[in-house]
């Protein structure tokens, strides 16, 4: 503890030993400085820089608008302070507020316009209701040794940010519209920390991966980014996509009131819920699963994108599988991905056996809504051609089938898809993270589901908490977070995962997603290239939406 407490102050006496500052058209800013210790590496931090005005008042529900400039030197060595209220519980995370639009940057040397680093924009996940942007969710530590300029930003969650009421009142999507401010921001000033505006890479994990594929749908993002890296989410994931906005506006004013006028006009909904406080929202979203059902979304997750009516602020408005199908999104290469068994998590849930004996019991309940099928001798059928997939009896007496299925239905099959569609129009480069590591989180194991969960990839990226403790794990789980750190960075600098072959990446050369040669990279304790991934039950998928969903769909 000595030693720790002697290596902190010896940090804190370098710190603050330089003036760092940067000055950007909007004023002048301090930053400080930061180390990765593993390698003892440097690093320069700006830290929660305003990108939007607060959106209080009159800006609650309503699009981002550019934070003016400053006087005097802003003070940007705090972090933890702006954190956008968020009705998920499993955050935790302090410093909530709603005046939260505010972004960091990280650059690897003493920022200079003279520089020119390309730039990686993380966004984090949270399933749209959760999530933060500093340390404590994705440090960027280990990023840092590579030479990039890294920025991560807040966007708004829950119904901050995804309230909608159907029309142009309250028309949705703000935390996605906060995102593509922020994006317009490091166009603008990035290069004054050193970073590259015309090479910038944008990146999130869950959510923040849905996020990046809603950017390439998005007219309003043409332009800021050149690529993009999607960790286990898609635009066509059914949970990143909300199509009874407006019954749950009215819900969430009836929680707050119980008299509310449920024929109350959207403008009269809207004045409502701006007189209402923050913590009542929260408070109010928070009941909304207990009384609006949408078997859509397996997760519950009730606040998330939607397909806004035409207007002049509006970020999507049409389908997004048919967008992606005819050729509508970004022409841009694509890295995106799964890990080996995304809803593995589910076996620590008590109602986990409830809700499946439930699916036995319903067996249309297992059928996506936006199949749209409608006749209920239709519906039944094709549930029990799903649960076919994965075996032969009930999905109870074996829950690996149901984790399997869990797994394909909210995330695996509508990746692919993507993938598969999106390879038509732009490289799209497929990985399975299929290491299991103790740096990616343990789970009791359960025979018959693979063994990776979602999110774990992450590990291998990011730190947590402004601790850089890699080499504290197995060297295998060091040499696996190398490999997947440097496929990403060759991303992001060379938009080509493996430009070159090299050693440390097993001298693979990561081929391009194809639509008639499905070749991915699975990683594992080593790189190997592979054909057709979930080849055991994503056709399978394939071949019933073909033959049963009706078109147009809306995602996968």
């Amino acid at each position: 503890m000595l030693l720790i407490n002697i290596i902190l102050a010896l940090f804190v006496q370098l710190n603050f030993a330089e003036d760092i500052l940067v000055t950007t058209p909007l004023g002048t800013l301090r930053g400080r400085k930061e180390y990765s210790l593993r390698k003892n590496v440097s690093f320069y931090s700006f830290l929660e820089i305003p990108f939007a005005k607060p959106p209080l008042g009159e800006l609650r529900f309503k699009e981002p608008e550019p934070s003016g400039p400053w006087e005097g030197i802003f003070d940007a060595t705090t972090l933890g302070q702006k954190v956008c209220l968020q009705i998920a519980t499993w955050g935790n995370f302090s410093g909530q507020t709603e005046d939260c639009l505010y972004l960091n940057v990280y650059t690897p040397k003493f920022p200079s316009k003279n520089a020119s680093y390309p730039v990686l924009f993380y966004i984090y996940g949270g399933g749209f209701n959760s999530g933060y942007s500093g340390f404590w969710s994705a440090g960027p530590h280990y990023i840092m040794e590579s030479e990039v300029v890294v920025v991560t930003a807040t966007y708004r969650v829950g119904p901050f940010g995804f309230l909608s009421t159907g029309d142009t009142v309250i028309p949705g999507n703000y935390g996605l519209k906060d995102q593509n401010l922020a994006l317009q921001w490091v166009r603008d000033n990035i290069q004054y920390f050193g970073g590259n505006p015309e090479q910038v890479t944008i990146m999130g994990g869950s959510a923040g991966a849905a996020s990046v594929t809603y950017h390439y749908l998005s007219e309003k993002s043409r332009g800021l980014f050149r690529g993009g890296i999607a960790n286990s989410g898609s635009l066509l994931c059914p949970w990143s996509y909300q199509d009874q906005a407006k019954l749950l506006a009215y819900q969430l004013a009836t929680n707050i009131e119980p008299s509310f006028n449920q024929n109350a006009s959207t403008e009269e909904l809207l004045a409502f819920l701006r007189s209402r406080t923050g913590d009542e929202i929260v408070k109010a979203a928070q009941k909304i699963p207990d009384t609006v059902g949408n078997e859509e979304i397996v997760q519950g997750f009730f606040w998330t994108p939607v397909i806004e009516p035409q207007h002049k602020n509006a970020f999507i408005t049409e389908g997004m599988y048919t967008a992606v199908e005819q050729g509508r999104l970004a022409k841009l290469p694509l890295l995106i991905g799964i890990n080996s068994e995304e809803a593995l998590y589910r076996i620590t849930d008590s109602y986990l056996l409830y809700n499946v004996k439930g699916y036995d019991a319903n067996v249309s309940a297992l059928v996506t809504r936006d199949m749209h099928i409608n006749d209920p001798t239709v519906l039944e059928e094709t549930g029990t051609e799903i649960r076919r997939i994965y075996t032969q009896g009930l999905l109870q007496d074996n829950l690996a089938n149901a984790i399997r299925f869990y797994s394909d239905t909210s995330f695996t099959r509508p990746i692919i898809r993507t993938a598969f569609l999106q390879s038509k129009y732009s490289p799209v480069y497929f990985y399975q993270f299929s290491y299991e590591g103790k740096l990616g989180g343990s789970l009791p194991p359960l025979p018959g589901a693979d063994r990776v969960q979602h999110s774990a990839e992450g590990n291998y990226v990011f730190c947590y908490g402004n601790s850089s403790n890699l080499d504290a794990y197995p060297a295998l789980d060091v040499l696996t977070s190398e490999r997947f750190r440097t496929l990403l960075i060759n991303f992001v600098k060379y938009q080509n995962p493996t430009p070159q072959q090299i050693e440390l990446l097993n001298n693979v050369t990561w081929p391009a997603f194809k639509p008639n040669d499905f070749k991915y990279l699975n990683i594992n304790t080593t790189l190997t290239v592979e054909t057709n991934p979930k080849n055991s039950t994503y056709p399978e998928w394939v071949k019933l939406f073909d033959e049963r969903a009706v078109p147009p769909l809306i995602t996968y």
